[in-house]
């Protein structure tokens, strides 16, 4: 992947841009902390904080009413996942340290500019030339980064923890990994990926309020599996994981993929492609414009999902990558989210405040380098 050098330095050493055997080197160490079973063994951890997140919103109101008050999407449901996330890798923070990961992290995105707008950011000559002062604001991340992880390891190895940080750590020091690769795969699994979560959660939200039936088929759901939510959350076939997957589809995170390439001659359709070619998806032609999703594919509609064999969605579906690279922690977001979406929705009645402005706009959140859902929420008691 070649995306210039400013790039190169943020995240040009984590997991997610490295190929062959340097990535499966890589996937090894950090992978076991994000497979499918590691992410049911919390599930309990994760139905908790999220049915008490969801018990402070009304602290989070813009206006209030009688029963009812207003949140903002974006205030709302961004640094619950993170911190939530976070707390996977680096185990229970105190408030102090979520201040500093916070603090470092608003840091760290004020880069993204950069990131995302090329031209002499693709070179160091130009970069340096043009704007030192955005090379100085890197390198500052860089350290309040690096200094923020060594401490978070000396205050876990001083109370025994075993942590997935730990072994990270022991990996480094072991020489099986550099620093610069374990703080930019770090930097990846959190700080650079939480405007995906955030963007997968108020597009999930938004979509369901305000589809009245699909609200309701999900509240009924719900309530049918009061017994066991945990469970719950774990399961594949449910109306729940329907309106998760199907957001992704009809709002991916992404309109096109990072660039790759193979190694070997390429044949699409009687199309020869030459090795080292890079290749890019168009991520809403797979998504939303593929006749595979027949007549209404522009529309929400969970259900569509129901006969779909998973097999089908392999080359129809692009959520959270496609094959052996799909993003490691698919897991561990898909259960945040939902279990985010069934708290909300079990307390509260949700509807937008911010109606659509015609048949197929909402209001939307370019903050990021992603598009977020925007505007508010009307949140009512049940």
């Amino acid at each position: 992947m070649n995306f210039g050098w400013f790039v190169g330095q943020v995240l040009g050493q984590c997991l997610g841009f490295q190929n062959g055997q340097e990535w499966v080197r890589m996937r090894k160490i950090f992978d076991p902390t994000f497979t499918r079973s590691a992410a049911v063994t919390r599930i309990e951890t994760v139905n908790s904080a999220a049915r008490k997140y969801v018990e402070t919103l009304p602290r989070l109101a813009k206006t209030t009413g009688d029963k009812s008050f207003t949140v903002s999407l974006g205030e709302a449901f961004t640094k619950f996942p993170y911190f939530l996330t976070a707390s996977v890798i680096l185990g229970s923070m105190t408030e102090a340290e979520e201040n500093d990961l916070w603090r470092i992290t608003q840091t760290r995105s004020e880069l993204s500019l950069y990131i995302f707008s090329g031209g002499p950011y693709r070179f160091a000559t130009s970069a340096s030339l043009f704007d030192h002062g955005a090379i100085q604001r890197l390198r500052d991340f860089e350290n309040q980064w690096e200094q923020f992880i060594a401490r978070i390891v000396q205050t876990r190895r001083a109370r025994r923890e075993n942590l997935p940080i730990i072994g990270y750590w022991e990996q480094y020091e072991l020489g099986n990994m550099t620093l610069p690769e374990l703080l930019q795969t770090l930097d990846e699994l959190l700080i650079f990926n939480l405007d995906v979560i955030t963007h997968v959660i108020t597009w999930c939200i938004t979509l369901i309020a305000d589809h009245g039936h699909v609200k309701q088929e999900l509240i009924d759901e719900v309530a049918a599996n009061e017994h066991d939510l945990p469970q719950y959350l774990t399961q594949s076939d449910t109306h729940l994981q329907r309106c998760f997957t199907e957001s992704m589809r009809i709002r991916p995170f992404t309109i096109f993929t990072p660039g790759e390439y193979s190694n070997e001659v390429k044949n699409f359709d009687g199309v020869l492609v030459k090795p080292g070619t890079q290749i890019l998806l168009d991520v809403l032609a797979i998504n939303v414009r593929n006749p595979f999703w027949g007549t209404d594919r522009e529309s929400f509609n969970p259900s569509r999902l129901k006969n779909i064999k998973p097999s089908d969605l392999r080359y129809n579906l692009h959520s959270f990558g496609i094959g052996s690279r799909k993003c490691m922690g698919q897991y561990v977001a898909s259960h945040i989210v939902k279990a985010l979406v069934l708290h909300l929705f079990r307390e509260y009645e949700v509807s937008l405040v911010d109606k659509r402005q015609d048949g197929n706009s909402y209001d939307i959140d370019k903050s990021g380098w992603t598009p977020k859902a925007g505007g508010h929420l009307q949140l009512t008691k049940r």
